[in-house]
């Protein structure tokens, strides 16, 4: 996702406003983000019913962490479909 979204920013001419970086937010340090502040927070979150692997709870310390007033996430919301087994 991280290479395809770098591709994309050099190919609008957006290298000097948008940095794309690839790691897991335990990773990060104030080098990555001088600034301490994000607009944007795009993640893959989603563990088995948004709980396992504490992904979800990852993802909520980034946006305290790093994301600014008024900024983004994607996902910012999911849905599950429950379906009731029968035999």
């Amino acid at each position: 996702m991280a290479e395809n979204a770098r591709i994309l920013v050099k190919a609008n001419g957006f290298e000097k406003v948008v940095t794309v970086l690839c790691s897991r937010i335990e990773d990060l340090t104030d080098e990555d983000i001088p600034e301490k502040q994000v607009d944007v927070i795009v993640s893959e979150p989603l563990g088995t019913f948004l709980l396992n692997e504490r992904m979800l709870e990852t993802y909520v310390i980034a946006r305290n962490m790093f994301l600014k007033p008024g900024g983004r996430m994607f996902p910012a919301k999911a849905d599950f479909c429950v379906v009731p087994f029968t035999d």
